[in-house]
């Protein structure tokens, strides 16, 4: 063997195993990266996507709700509901009041957002444009938002539906103003909103 030989052998195997070392780390990094991964940044990836995807929710009342993802919240998901029929249109559900989630299969991996290491286009947008307003808006925020409209809602919580004006929105609970008079609904209970 010439020393030539040797030293080639010997970088071959060096480049191997820093190649090997190198993977090791970056599925270390990936790992941790989706162990931080909250339900509200999976869905802040699937509807920052340019395509319209059906996503259904399954709440903690047991009711399912299939729609589209229109904006997301501090702790809120707005969603176009497709079924079922009788919350047809502009639903605002708290994040607490999601169960579960059926996700398409093309919006598996796009939930994730990027590996470490991958850049993309939307990657770079995002780097370059500021987060959504409304990402940094609480549900207390919204609803307050709606109240001053006066717009007629539809309050879902584990125990019962009310249909309301809502006339004041504190830190924690709210007044909903009902023919039968003034309910006082904490915040936590609120499992989801329907504007009429």
């Amino acid at each position: 063997m010439t020393l030539d030989n040797l030293f080639h052998d010997l970088e071959s195997q060096l480049e191997r195993e820093l190649d090997a070392e190198l993977l090791n780390r970056l599925e270390d990094e990936e790992r941790e990266r989706r162990s931080k991964l909250t339900l509200r940044d999976r869905l802040i990836a699937i509807q920052e996507d340019q395509d319209t995807h059906l996503v259904s929710f399954n709440l903690t009342d047991e009711r399912e709700i299939t729609g589209t993802i229109k904006n997301i919240g501090k702790d809120w998901v707005a969603i176009e509901v497709d079924t079922p029929q009788e919350l047809y249109g502009a639903l605002i559900v708290s994040l607490l009041a999601i169960r579960s989630l059926c996700i398409p299969i093309e919006c598996e991996r796009l939930s994730l957002g990027n590996q470490v290491g991958e850049v993309t286009d939307s990657a770079l947008e995002a780097l370059s444009s500021r987060p959504r307003l409304a990402q940094k808006v609480n549900l207390a925020f919204v609803l307050r938002d709606i109240g001053r409209r006066r717009k007629t809602v539809t309050i879902a919580t584990q125990k019962q539906n009310v249909r309301g004006t809502i006339d004041h929105v504190g830190q924690d609970h709210l007044d909903l103003r009902t023919s039968y008079g003034m309910l006082i609904c904490t915040l936590r209970e609120v499992l989801y909103v329907r504007i009429e």
